[in-house]
């Protein structure tokens, strides 16, 4: 009896989450057969990252990368409400007030180094992003080359809003979105839920909360680290979609002509001349913002797209170096997030912010922090593509423009068989290229083939 309770306190203990350290009960580990994972534990606050989690996360992807016994990484939380709500930024603000800015700032080194560690990972990492998954969070998903949401997903960049910026990578993986949309998220800190954020581009697969459980003991007991196998384990729990539901498919068109500009007061006409509801919401959300928060974010967006990953996670530690000296950034985290009132901004308008004075600020004054990388990977674009056709992809097969399709004109049908057979049938992929062939191209009139309309 006694051997037989060992044996079952042993599986408990393998099955169960442990404690990474005896003074860290906020990330918690779970060991099965060949999968390994990471567990948020910090419900009361969303699982807002303070900086012992993020160290406790960047301490066991190191082991698990050096161990032969572990093949995939997932990481989740046990809150049912978020994944990560974020940065712990209100003590942040506390520590650079009290202890100064090299102590605060090592916070955004340390996530930004667990965030480059996640992209460059060798090792297949699948992040369960169920809840509210914003900021930090973001951080901690969006770089892994699998990312699962759910119904219950949230997904938001709403920096912009205490007078920060965008951050965590968001230099790097925003301005690659569809279009502008990268920018209008950035910008606004616009929600998108559940199926959405794969329509996005942001996650790689909808799982319905109820199959999460059994995606992660699928994900356990696969003993490969084919990236994939992996693909194809996690296709077997997705959910089929009804139909193209996207939130944002009727304002996308709208949103490359708002956002398409290089200045906040042009894209702020522009969304004036638009004149819809959606225009007005958006136009009224803006105003809420951190002006310089804001002129900054585009600027930072608009850099983003010619920048590899290390350069894109540099320069956002040299704009958090600047941030952390700024009045509005700790006047948002303290009117916003501990007042609970309206925050006064320094300029208060978009007029009083010299954009001359904070470009020389922010982007051409070199700090001497910089991110301590532990992995050399470097790149301009993911190394694995496990999202949904992006809208640059399927321009570039109707215009003959990648050498996978030819350069002959295909038909509609073509051109979804296509991406159908390249991405192995993958749920969602026939709706998503169906949408966007109907809202971007037309037949010529003298072929059957497709022509690319803007």
């Amino acid at each position: 009896m006694a051997a037989a309770a060992r044996r079952l306190d042993n599986i408990q203990r393998t099955l169960g989450t442990q404690a990474t350290s005896s003074g860290d009960k906020e990330v918690l580990t779970s060991s099965n057969l060949t999968g390994r994972t990471l567990v948020l534990n910090r419900p009361q606050a969303l699982n807002s990252l303070t900086h012992e989690m993020v160290k406790s996360i960047k301490r066991h992807l190191a082991e698990w990368q050096r161990s032969d016994l572990c093949d995939v990484v997932m990481l989740r939380s046990n809150s049912t409400k978020a994944f990560c709500a974020g940065g712990d930024v209100v003590k942040v603000s506390s520590t650079f007030k009290t202890e100064g800015m090299a102590k605060a700032l090592s916070f955004f080194q340390d996530e930004y180094q667990v965030n480059h560690m996640l992209a460059a990972y060798p090792k297949p990492v699948v992040a369960l992003m169920g809840g509210f998954t914003m900021g930090g969070g973001v951080g901690l998903s969006v770089h892994a080359p699998f990312r699962v949401a759910t119904e219950s997903t949230v997904f938001a960049m709403p920096e912009t809003k205490i007078g920060f910026f965008p951050d965590v990578g968001a230099t790097f993986f925003l301005p690659r979105l569809d279009g502008q949309t990268g920018t209008f998220l950035g910008m606004t800190g616009h929600w998108l839920r559940g199926r959405d954020v794969v329509y996005a581009g942001i996650a790689t697969h909808y799982v319905p909360n109820a199959r999460i459980p059994l995606l992660e003991q699928r994900l356990q007991e696969l003993g490969t680290q084919d990236y994939d196998a992996v693909n194809d384990a996690i296709e077997e729990f997705v959910e089929q979609p009804a139909e193209f539901d996207y939130g944002l498919r009727d304002v996308r068109a709208a949103i490359d002509r708002c956002f398409k500009h290089n200045t906040v007061e042009a894209i702020e006409e522009a969304l004036e001349q638009e004149g819809s509801e959606w225009a007005q919401s958006t136009l009224a959300t803006l105003r809420k913002m951190s002006p310089s928060a804001l002129k900054v974010t585009l600027e930072q967006l608009r850099n983003g797209r010619h920048l590899g990953i290390r350069s894109a996670f540099d320069l956002e530690l040299q704009l958090a170096h600047h941030r952390l000296q700024s009045h509005d950034m700790h006047e948002g985290i303290d009117a916003l997030l501990v007042r609970k009132e309206k925050a006064k901004w320094e300029p208060a308008s978009l007029a009083g912010v010299d954009m001359r004075e904070l470009h020389k600020e922010y982007f051409e004054t070199g700090v001497n922090y910089k991110v301590p990388f532990v992995m050399a990977a470097d790149f301009n674009e993911y190394p694995h593509k496990y999202v949904l056709p992006s809208e640059a992809e399927i321009r570039a097969i109707v215009r003959g423009e990648d050498p996978q399709a030819g350069s002959l004109g295909m038909t509609r049908e073509q051109v979804i068989q296509f991406f159908e057979v390249q991405r192995k049938r993958k749920i969602g992929v026939k709706e998503k290229v169906a949408w966007v062939l109907d809202n971007k191209t037309k037949v010529q009139a003298d072929s059957y083939a497709l022509q690319w309309v803007q």
